[in-house]
């Protein structure tokens, strides 16, 4: 799991092209919290996927919930070989993230 703060930290990530969640959360969203400890088990379940955190309160995630448009938190973003794919998952929504994720490790 990776902790971002800057645009240029999530670019070098999504570069990679490796299979990556991006997780935009507030620490006083309540459903951010609330789904951040299945967060971490999907993480373990799924290693050779790249979930990366990006506190929306932090100046330097500004940049990037601006370029991906991100309007609700807790919002979940999919990207593989360098762009995006899937569906963004928005809210407390355990079963499409977990579908999402299980379809990027595929």
């Amino acid at each position: 799991m990776y902790n971002v703060s800057t645009k240029v930290e999530w670019d070098a990530i999504v570069a990679t092209g490796q299979p990556v969640v991006g997780d935009f959360w507030a620490p006083w969203c309540g459903k951010c919290r609330q789904i951040s400890g299945f967060v971490e088990i999907l993480a373990e379940d799924y290693p050779n996927v790249a979930f990366v955190k990006m506190n929306t309160g932090e100046e330097g995630v500004q940049d990037i919930k601006a370029a991906l448009d991100v309007q609700v938190l807790p919002t979940f973003r999919f990207f593989n070989g360098g762009v995006e794919v899937g569906t963004p998952v928005t809210g407390y929504k355990k079963t499409p993230l977990e579908e999402q994720v299980k379809a990027l490790a595929a």
